[in-house]
């Protein structure tokens, strides 16, 4: 399962466990409760009480600061934890739950939990991740996480925008 592209660097680095364990760890930083943040120096500049070793260890800190320093990181995993939540709508169904009974529990509208319902349809289908998103507008990472598959990376948006209307043919009215 892709991990969203700012744990993924970090990931890459130490782990796929211990970089989900690490953005979890970070405090919430400024107005919003989603926002994480967490400075990566120099690995000559890496001290022994520096928030990164605190948390990660001496290895992993030092591995971090050779393969990303110095950079500031703001790691999310908001979605993430929502497609994961999710996942519990495909459970509730298959416990034999009404759509209304699900969207009660999981405090989200019917439209969503049959959303979630044909994406796993159509993935047994035999439908390509791609597809499911495009079909239901949900982001491709989204479907990957919910239905647990290893997804493309892909740079389109699930909404695209609507073609731009041609200009208006100007007349000559003669003035």
């Amino acid at each position: 399962m892709r991990l969203p592209k700012s744990v993924q660097e970090i990931a890459e680095v130490i782990g796929h466990e211990k970089a989900l364990w690490l953005v979890r760890q970070l405090p919430p930083c400024g107005k919003r409760d989603r926002r994480r943040n967490i400075y990566v120096p120099k690995p000559k500049n890496l001290t022994t009480n520096h928030k990164l070793v605190e948390l990660l260890g001496w290895s992993d800190a030092m591995a971090m600061c050779e393969a990303i320093g110095p950079k500031t990181l703001q790691p999310s995993l908001q979605y993430y934890d929502r497609a994961l939540d999710n996942r519990e709508i495909l459970t509730l169904k298959d416990k034999g739950y009404e759509l209304s009974q699900i969207a009660r529990l999981k405090g989200c509208s019917e439209k969503w939990v049959q959303n979630v319902i044909s994406a796993r349809d159509m993935h047994r289908a035999g439908y390509d991740a791609l597809v499911i998103a495009h079909a239901l507008r949900i982001s491709v990472l989204a479907i990957g996480c919910i239905l647990d598959i290893d997804v493309p990376e892909t740079s389109e948006p699930v909404k695209r925008n609507p073609p731009t209307k041609p200009p208006s043919p100007q007349f000559d009215l003669g003035f």
